[in-house]
């Protein structure tokens, strides 16, 4: 580890700068990556042109400076540079002219490129090797990009260019094939940690292990993260001495701590919204960051996900000891469509507060929403319910349970909820008397015709709003529909639903049968199929209007939906040469 370098008496450099690794051994957690790196260099075979992608602070510029030392470097080109050398060290002090680093967050256009590309045509001014790092390369535009393919597939001899990335995903891949893609992770906890402690004796400050411990858990796998974390500790943990503990440590930073978070966690598993609250009401009165404080619970619940769903002896979960116990505990007692409901209440509640002001309302009801999540009936648990005619409550432990439909006028005297297995009766569609329900498969024909469909509910919508009779003794099935809407109608019409529908009743059944379809208001001929509405011949003040107002009928009312009311006796019919009175409506029977 290199001491405070570059720290000159009249300026201050933070400890991210400071502590920068100059060479491999000191960068951590990039073990696959230098490996790579080491071998092009031992064997001479250096590609013109890197891709370095991974999140933000795990040493993607770093190593394309380190490698800009090796490359350049008087004993080189070597995986180990010297840092003595002319070039190593101006390099190092960021003043040699061969070693371009370019912000292409804000060169991204095509003029930009063009520059570039003007200034690698020239020779070097004394280094081996020229070397042009793009940092955030994803931010150019694509004409730039496009602009930049010809110079990155063949550039001039002695150019190596080095783009570091954070979003892969927004580099074209025209750019990545040209690339050697080297892809850094996220740095273990363990490594941090031992990083952490590495500065820490370099700057002479006694810092507990626990307290090193919470940092490199919080930062997720960030170098940078974590040494501007550890930064901030170092003045106090300097002048408190040995009286600095964690607890200090969460008092300066507004940390929640794991102890806080899990108790909360445990209440809210309980359902009980009312500690959620005034947990929350006390981040509030302490300055704790709602958004911070949420992705700690979001954090402790992904946990006892993962304990729940990987077994006891997972390695994905970072804690030990009695913490561990407590949370292997907590996942024994909870369900994973709960957790998974309340990961996903607290990621939106997270996603809010980063867009809403009124921080403080959004972070409480994110915790009622996390208290309650799972608690209440799916969707599917409804829909299920609602064929099933029965109604949803919720468990004590969460999901859903069936019960009956709380019956109104209970003060009077019910007889016993009976229907026949066909039709209707009790108050209820007939459709709903007979479906399918969670308990084992249904006895009766059409029971089992639903639950054949259940993968199709567009033709279990149909028969659940039909009526079977039969079949009778010579195979003889009625399937009648028992709905007036028109959809049902017209769907039970259409032939390649009668044929799906007649296929899997045939295929329950197990028997030949001879089905025949009735619908609501039509007539079905010895065939099945419905009959043509007969036609109707207006009558003589119909077509007196029609004349009037160049009319013609489109529809004719059914009988069933319009009741003509009969002539008086003692009025005679008017003849057919005689005007029609005046009218101030259409007649019923004519629909406009």
């Amino acid at each position: 580890m290199a001491a405070a370098r570059d720290n000159d008496a009249g300026s201050y450099q933070v400890v991210a700068r400071r502590f920068r690794p100059i060479t491999f051994q000191e960068l951590v957690g990039q073990d696959e990556v230098l490996q790579s790196l080491r071998v092009a260099l031992q064997q001479g075979r250096v590609p013109h042109a890197f891709l370095f992608s991974g999140s933000r602070g795990v040493g993607k510029s770093t190593s394309a400076r380190i490698l800009a030392r090796c490359l350049n470097c008087e004993q080189g080109p070597t995986p180990e540079p010297c840092g003595k050398c002319k070039a190593c060290t101006s390099i190092l002090d960021g003043s040699n002219p061969d070693v371009m680093e370019i912000d292409a967050a804000s060169n991204n256009l095509v003029d930009d490129v063009r520059r570039l590309r003007e200034s690698v045509g020239f020779a070097t001014m004394g280094s081996r090797y020229r070397v042009v790092i793009l940092d955030e390369a994803h931010m150019m535009t694509k004409s730039a990009f496009n602009a930049f393919l010809k110079t990155l597939e063949e550039p001039p001899p002695r150019v190596v260019f080095v783009l570091a990335t954070t979003e892969l995903h927004k580099v074209p891949e025209t750019i990545r094939s040209r690339c050697q893609v080297l892809l850094f992770r996220r740095v273990g906890e363990q490594d941090l940690q031992k990083r952490l402690r590495t500065i820490a004796d370099a700057e002479q400050v006694a810092i507990p292990d626990d307290v090193l411990a919470e940092i490199a858990a919080s930062v997720r796998g960030g170098v940078r993260d974590a040494e501007t974390a550890l930064e901030r500790v170092l003045p106090l943990a300097r002048d408190m001495g040995k009286a600095f503990d964690l607890a200090a440590f969460r008092t300066l930073v507004a940390r929640v701590g794991l102890d806080a978070t899990i108790g909360v966690v445990e209440a809210m598993l309980g359902g009980d919204a009312k500690a959620g609250l005034h947990f929350a009401r006390d981040l509030q009165r302490n300055g704790t960051d709602e958004r911070e404080a949420l992705g700690e619970i979001v954090e402790v619940l992904r946990w006892l996900l993962l304990l729940k769903v990987d077994g006891p002896d997972t390695g994905l979960v970072p804690a030990s000891g009695a913490m561990r116990q407590k949370l292997q505990t907590l996942a024994d007692a909870a369900t994973p469509s709960r957790l998974d409901a309340m990961i996903s209440a607290g990621l939106l509640g997270r996603e809010r507060l980063r867009r809403l002001e009124d921080r403080g309302v959004v972070f409480e009801v994110a915790v009622v929403r996390m208290a309650a999540a799972g608690a209440l009936p799916t969707l599917a648990d409804l829909l299920a319910e609602v064929r099933a005619g029965g109604g949803v409550t919720a468990a004590p432990g969460g999901g859903a349970s069936p019960s009956v439909r709380p019956q109104f006028g209970a003060g009077r005297s019910q007889g016993p909820a009976s229907a026949p297995s066909g039709g209707g009766g009790g108050g209820a569609p007939p459709w709903q008397s007979s479906s399918p329900t969670a308990g084992p498969m249904p006895t009766d024909l059409r029971g089992r015709v639903l639950a054949a469909l259940k993968e199709k509910p567009t033709f279990q919508g149909v028969i659940e709003r039909c009526k079977f009779d039969g079949p009778d003794a010579q195979g003889r099935l009625v399937v009648t529909l028992q709905s007036e809407q028109k959809m049902f109608r017209d769907r039970l019409q259409s032939p390649p639903v009668q044929a799906e529908l007649l296929q899997t009743i045939l295929r329950v059944a197990g028997q030949p049968l001879r089905v025949e379809w009735r619908l609501p208001e039509l007539a079905n001929d010895a065939s099945g199929q419905p009959k043509p509405a007969a036609k109707v011949d207006p009558g003589p003040a119909t077509k007196s209007v029609m004349n009037v107002f160049k009319g013609r009928v489109v529809q004719v009312n059914p009988e069933d939906r319009h009741k003509l009311e009969p002539a008086p006796a003692d009025e005679p019919p008017p003849r057919e040469d005689e005007a029609p009175p005046p009218i101030d409506e259409p007649p019923p029977n004519l629909q406009e």
